[in-house]
């Protein structure tokens, strides 16, 4: 990483208590990362292996805009490059059209690290990975992923019509409609347009040591009420499709062309595809177990680490939006079965303790992951460059009946529990990274492939 900033930059040079709490935090946070999981850290193993790849995805909420709650400043840039560092390969989601923010944190990361990023689509946002150069090489292959006509996202199938709109049968007879009508197919018609993914897909082909593999990075349509739920559900189940048929086609290609070299095909030689990113993956139905948003993953060849399809991705710890998915039974994958997680940086930057929602009406699933101190009264200061810190935006009802507006106030014990649930996660993130590790060395397998084809003595 270049540190040259706490140094030098005028944001710490005229606040050295952020700058001594920024060196704290830094160092901190490196031990907790690389502390076994059973001993309270993140569990995330070294990575100056040439054996293992480790590979990530973190949704960093707004990166880029200011939406009423003070700017990003440098300090939390540094904390972020501190955990994107403990990578190899990263794909992030969330980054706004300007980039000078995401500059500034790439110059913090450090010459070793690259970017990629797409075009600004759906809600005027980019997807990015960023790669250590010394692990990661770019095959310089990238692609979006569109649906063709017949694949296209279609829900509720229905155009109101215009006022004197009519029916007309093949022998010309005029059938008038009366007003306010709306036309509705049957499910599964394809004769209205249906719709791309709200924020195209991006893919990108990689190699580390021996692994080649190829990665799309999505955030899918989140939406409200049960066509939005569906739009979503068939995002998902679109973009595992694209790639269940490019596997099946590149499958034939291959095996046509080991039988003409009268040779059976080498599963290992086929590419490996990834899905990986911010999948807004609902839990499971307390009544019927099932996830429909997940199973449109499964039920298209898509599998994940037995540790990421339990780990809760957001702050609260209640939903698993966020996953990393491959297409199984194809290309040469070797997971790490103990090697995998969600990284609860919370507990070490930006903390905030049970004392901070102590007034706060949790849901029935909700287990806010309290940190041991708090951190409110070290921002408290910084909060308020923003009106929210002192007054409420919207409607809120607080434990024993305590019940705002828009407007009220907020009292001492409201400022706490808006800074942890709201305020901190504009400046890091309300996700938390997932990540795994992945073998690249295949060696072995090379040399024995190489050896049963050798004639015998």
């Amino acid at each position: 990483m270049n540190l040259t900033k706490l140094r030098y930059h005028g944001f710490f040079k005229n606040n050295p208590e952020t700058t001594r709490r920024t060196i704290d935090r830094l160092r901190e946070l490196k031990l907790w990362m690389a502390r076994p999981e059973a001993n309270g850290g993140g569990g995330v193993p070294p990575k100056d292996t040439d054996a293992t790849l480790l590979l990530a995805t973190w949704n960093i909420r707004d990166f880029g805009k200011n939406k009423g709650y003070g700017d990003r400043t440098l300090e939390p840039l540094h904390y972020m490059a501190q955990i994107i560092s403990g990578f190899d390969l990263v794909a992030l989601q969330e980054i706004t059209d300007d980039l000078s923010l995401f500059k500034d944190l790439m110059d913090i990361l450090g010459r070793n690290w690259e970017f990629i990023a797409t075009d600004v689509t759906g809600n005027q946002e980019r997807m990015v990975f960023v790669y250590d150069t010394r692990k990661v090489h770019f095959r310089s292959i990238v692609g979006e992923i569109t649906l063709l006509e017949d694949e296209l996202i279609r829900t509720r199938q229905s155009v109101p019509l215009p006022a004197d709109a009519i029916l007309r049968k093949k022998d010309g007879t005029i059938i008038a409609l009366p007003d306010d009508v709306e036309l509705e197919l049957p499910e599964g018609a394809k004769e209205l347009n249906g719709k791309q993914f709200n924020r195209t897909p991006f893919m990108v082909s990689f190699q580390a040591g021996w692994f080649k593999f190829n990665l799309c990075t999505v955030h899918m349509y989140y939406g409200s009420g049960k066509e939005g739920l569906e739009r979503r559900r068939q995002e998902i189940e679109k973009v595992a499709q694209v790639f269940q048929k490019r596997a099946e086609k590149e499958r034939r290609k291959a095996k046509e062309a080991a039988a003409e070299r009268h040779e059976t095909l080498d599963e290992s030689a086929l590419e490996t595809y990834f899905v990986l990113g911010d999948f807004n993956i609902l839990k499971p139905s307390q009544r019927t177990g099932e996830s429909e948003t997940l199973n449109a993953l499964l039920d298209n060849g898509f599998g994940m680490h037995p540790k990421l399809r339990e780990a809760p991705t957001n702050m609260f710890q209640t939903e698993y939006y966020d996953q990393i998915a491959v297409l199984e039974d194809h290309g040469q994958v070797k997971m790490d079965e103990a090697k995998a997680g969600a990284l609860d940086f919370f507990q070490v930057v930006y903390r905030a303790s049970e004392e901070d929602v102590a007034i706060r009406n949790m849901d029935a699933d909700e287990d806010f992951p309290a940190a041991a101190e708090s951190d409110f009264l070290a921002y408290f200061d910084q909060m308020g460059e923003t009106d929210l810190r002192d007054t409420h935006d919207r409607k809120r009802t607080f434990k024993e009946n305590v019940k705002v507006v828009a407007g009220d106030p907020r009292t001492p014990a409201q400022q706490r529990e808006w800074y942890a649930t709201n305020w901190r996660t504009y400046h890091m993130s309300d996700h938390i990274p997932l990540w795994m590790a992945l073998k690249i060395d295949f060696s072995e397998d090379y040399l024995d492939r190489i050896e049963d084809k050798l004639p015998p003595n």
